[in-house]
């Protein structure tokens, strides 16, 4: 995984530590796979995003190409993620 904002990334998951979540770790452990599927490997580029506590990521392939494009949100209480859910959650969800 490529994180393109380290001192972002950092924090964010500090913030994740602190309040005891682990569902941002589960949306990296997603991605991360998704880096090793057999066949098709990628690189997970990771940006910080516009929401608090929320990243943009790529998925680019070894000639440079793009695949999913998404991001790893942060529904918090208040919710200002920007983001609509059919069933509202607290924590980090992946969006495509």
């Amino acid at each position: 995984m490529k994180i393109i904002c380290r001192k972002y990334y950092d924090e964010v998951v500090r913030y994740a530590e602190s309040i005891g979540d682990e569902t941002l770790q589960e949306c990296l452990d997603r991605l991360e796979r998704w880096e090793r599927q057999p066949g098709h490997p990628c690189e997970i580029e990771l940006y910080r995003d516009w929401a608090p506590y929320s990243f943009v990521f790529k998925q680019r392939y070894p000639d440079g190409t793009l695949g999913v494009v998404g991001g790893l949100v942060y529904h918090g209480v208040p919710d200002r993620s920007g983001c609509y859910s059919l069933k509202p959650a607290h924590g980090w969800r992946t969006h495509t």
